[in-house]
């Protein structure tokens, strides 16, 4: 799938959105985030914008946020990261990089059908997180809930069940034509029988209903079993996205 710069800035600033910061300040333009741990996009800078005119003192505040809360610094580098030569410019004052990922996307069409068994909800039920926390690090786990509380509409909450047991989740955020794809997560013992399928064809569905064009996501490359379902789903590679950590 081809796209447009304007497009790719519009994904990761819903993207941005899509899973809130429990801290944030605006340093010249970045997006400073700090959740105390657990998950790297809630305790990194979005670099999306830039309006300042020295970068390396911007860089230096926010570490010094960082080094005040007992925090790594981190910066999340995506291909639309400002200004230009951040990456190169953190590599050189020593940041590692980790956890490189893709930024997944495909066309949407208003022809998309609701599936009838996926339950949407506006906010994360116990029976969703149960779904959504059994796959994730526990310190993950213990920041997911404030998050998930944060997260601004229109949002969608989607719940798969097989015989009264919550099978599979997802969350839908939307936004400027677009949806995001969070939280994608089916339970062991279904796996590989359609489930994940049937989520992300009602997050689509909604998705098209509030009238966004592309449906996008952001997957660890790493992680062959999603990158395998993706694709089956005509979602194609669009960008992509790692961090910068410069460890205490």
């Amino acid at each position: 799938m081809s796209i447009a710069q304007e497009d790719l800035k519009r994904i990761e600033r819903v993207a941005v959105r899509a899973w809130p910061a429990l801290e944030t300040a605006s340093l010249e333009g970045w997006l400073w985030r700090y959740s105390g741990g657990g998950s790297q996009r809630a305790n990194s800078v979005s670099p999306l914008a830039y309006s300042g005119d020295d970068v390396e003192a911007s860089i230096s505040q926010a570490e010094r946020r960082y080094q005040e809360r007992g925090a790594a610094a981190m910066f999340q580098i995506c291909d639309v990261a400002a200004p230009p030569g951040l990456d190169q410019r953190l590599e050189q004052r020593g940041y590692r990089l980790q956890e490189p990922c893709r930024c997944l996307a495909k066309e949407l069409t208003l022809t998309a059908a609701m599936p009838s068994d996926v339950e949407i909800a506006e906010r994360a039920s116990q029976d969703w997180l149960q779904v959504y926390c059994a796959g994730i690090t526990p310190s993950r786990r213990q920041a997911a809930p404030a998050i998930l509380a944060r997260v601004p509409a229109p949002r969608a909450f989607l719940l798969l069940r097989r015989a009264k047991t919550p099978i599979s989740v997802a969350l839908a955020v939307a936004g400027e034509g677009v949806v995001i794809a969070e939280c994608v997560a089916t339970a062991s013992a279904y796996r590989r029988q359609g489930a994940s399928e049937r989520i992300m064809g009602a997050l689509e569905a909604w998705g098209a209903g509030l009238g966004a064009r592309i449906a996008a996501l952001q997957a660890v490359t790493a992680n062959a079993p999603a990158q395998a379902l993706y694709a089956k789903l005509a979602y194609r590679p669009v960008g992509g996205y790692h961090y910068r950590v410069r460890d205490q």
